[in-house]
């Protein structure tokens, strides 16, 4: 993929926002200490865990260098074959760098290509990063472009002029940096450069087997019974089936054939399956991610023309559950009435209150949803009010519902959880569970797309409970940062906030939250002796599908640790979901044209001496 021009930072404040609501600012080089005081900025009780650590807001403009036409055909490039796993291609990264930093100013190109099986955009992208290699870099799936250049070995260098190998092997004929004798990349480049030819055009590369596994499927062989239908039916028909909430059905070959280039673009940028978590940071249930083998047989298959093959040969489409997927639930809420929704306009969120028929607490250990109507439905948010805040809202609503835009207008006490097409509901471990009281109201969240016509919705709610003992009542932790102010026309406005844990906490779930200038979020957990952990990360951000990421394991995270969370955010004109033209300063709000940083966590807490609690934080 493509490298981004390189941006430029410049520190505007830090902010740092503790226990007890001391401010200081420190600006530039100044630093000015605030007599202690309570801060205006609300939503505080958020912090009553951990406190708040800081933010960090960068601002800054992008550099892009002067572009000259390039005469193609007398191009010099430089093709790097990698493995992220080889130790000799680890060695060899630091002197590669220096290359590629020393040549591209000359007008080399270099672009490293990743061959082996097991290779991810993110386990790649974070090697690249790490071992400062700046330049671009592509997947090789099946690793066609390696075997039809010859390669064998990683690492492997082939430097081509147009479409001319130059040289192909090592870069060097060391194993260690302080053995360099031949220098055979920087022999090629500096005669390719003079219009020459290397006088060494081949040596023997070094380093580990090519492993790139079976190729996938040729244009010729590639077909929709033998290698597509699989990962449609696995894939995709969660959903896009009969009577589900996706808008037209991938059921079969004729359906598949129909919407095969969509499926091949929408997959190889990872809008489809939706799940925003990127592969290879934290280990989530139920993950709704196809591989890169699986995304180019896609690509090829539609390239080809969506061949069918012998359809004899396709395998059935998978059954599913028709009932409650955990079984009968052990109490059913639904809308207190049916509500009717517009033809068009903007998706709307509308929140509504139900009061739950229990006369004693009991614990919730797993939810589902039924859409009452599958075609609007986008996704549903459980909240708990134990104050009845929300019974006041109410007042300017309709249809047992109010509409609010992305949180539920109130901080809530609790949360049971969300649910959002295709994701497979999941009951807390033993002992764990969401405390619910009696004369609480669940608020149900939502989140309802335009069909273009005026529908009806009357969606349902399946709620299971604890049967054995609770010993570690679970709730939600607010980690948010409402300091933020997002420049006009900021592209990448960047946002850190460090939160200090005074006890240990069992972590069970993550769930990102931004609106719609959201880009990216990073949270990392910091251990006490300094090493890091990251939690979760999403490289693109999507407001449309706000997804509770559930951990395959909880963890424990001790007392002394840190939780660190990075947001970047688009302010430009150039933001196509930017809901300001000319764009303005934003800061932290509930409304569409606020945002939030806000990373919503299902934790234990464990207080001191063994103590039980459960509720708001």
């Amino acid at each position: 993929m493509p490298r981004e021009p390189p941006v430029t930072k410049t520190t505007f404040s830090d902010i740092s926002l503790n226990l007890g609501a001391r401010l200081d600012v420190y600006t530039c080089k100044m630093s000015t200490n605030r007599a202690p005081g309570r801060s205006e900025l609300g939503f505080l009780r958020v912090w009553a865990l951990a406190g708040v650590g800081f933010a960090t807001i960068g601002l800054g403009w992008t550099l892009v260098a002067d572009s000259k036409a390039t005469d193609a055909a007398n191009k010099v490039t430089v093709s790097v074959y990698m493995s992220t796993d080889c130790p000799v291609a680890m060695r060899t990264a630091p002197r590669l760098a220096q290359m590629e930093t020393e040549w591209e100013a000359k007008g080399v190109e270099f672009t490293a290509y990743f061959p082996n099986e097991g290779e991810t955009q993110r386990r790649v992208a974070d090697y690249m990063r790490d071992r400062k290699l700046d330049f671009p870099f592509r997947l090789d799936v099946g690793g066609s472009k390696a075997k039809s250049s010859g390669v064998e070995i990683v690492p492997t260098v082939v430097v081509r002029r147009g479409d001319t190998v130059l040289y192909r092997g090592p870069m060097d004929d060391a194993k260690v940096t302080e053995e360099v004798k031949t220098h055979y990349l920087k022999d090629a480049l500096t005669a390719a450069l003079d219009g020459k030819e290397p006088k060494i055009k081949e040596a023997e590369a070094f380093g580990c087997y090519l492993m790139a596994g079976d190729p996938i499927p040729s244009m010729e062989e590639v077909n929709y019974a033998e290698h597509t239908a699989a990962i449609i039916n696995d894939n995709c028909l969660v959903c896009h089936r009969p009577g589900e909430v996706a808008p037209f059905s991938l059921e079969g070959y004729d359906n598949a054939r129909k919407w095969s280039r969509m499926i091949a673009k929408v997959s190889s940028e990872r809008r489809m399956p939706p799940w925003l978590a990127v592969e290879g940071v934290g280990e989530f249930s139920h993950e709704m991610r196809l591989t890169e083998r699986e995304i180019a047989t896609l690509a090829q298959w539609a390239e080809a023309g969506a061949p069918s093959g012998d359809l004899s040969k396709a395998p059935k489409a998978p059954e599913f559950p028709v009932g409650w997927r955990l079984g009968e639930p052990d109490m059913l809420i639904s809308m207190p009435k049916p509500f009717k929704l517009g033809e068009d306009g903007r998706d709307e969120y509308w929140n509504f209150v139900i009061k739950p028929d229990i006369t004693e607490p009991v614990y919730v250990q797993a939810m589902d949803v039924k859409p009452g109507n599958k075609a609007v439905v986008h996704h549903v948010i459980a909240f708990i009010d134990e104050k009845g805040v929300s019974d006041k809202l109410l007042e300017g609503g309709r249809d047992g519902g109010y509409q609010t835009f992305g949180g539920p207008g109130f901080i809530p006490d609790n949360a049971l959880g969300g649910w959002a097409p295709g994701l497979q509901p999941e009951r807390l471990p033993k002992g764990a569970g969401f405390l619910l009281k009696p004369g609480a109201r669940i608020v149900m969240q939502v989140h309802y797309s335009k069909s273009g016509r005026e529908e009806v919705d009357q969606t349902k709610m399946a709620l299971y409970f604890a049967k054995e003992p609770v010993t570690m009542p679970t709730e939600i932790a607010w980690l948010a940062n409402p300091a933020i102010r997002i420049p006009a026309g900021n592209a990448k406005a960047e946002f850190k906030q460090t939160i200090p844990l005074p006890v240990d906490v069992t972590l069970y779930s993550l769930m990102p939250h931004m609106h719609l200038l959201g880009k990216e979020m990073h949270a990392t957990l910091i251990h006490p002796d300094g090493t890091r952990e990251r939690l979760i990360s999403i490289d693109k951000w999507d407001f449309n599908w706000q997804l509770n990421y559930m951990l395959k394991e909880p963890k424990l995270i001790k007392r002394g640790s840190r939780i660190e969370i990075v947001a970047v955010f688009d302010n430009s004109e150039d933001n196509p979901s930017n809901p300001s033209s000319p764009p303005r300063e934003v800061r932290w709000g509930e409304e569409t044209t606020d945002e939030m940083m806000l990373l919503v966590a299902g934790v234990h807490i464990h207080l001191p001496g063994g103590a039980r609690r459960a509720g708001s934080l």
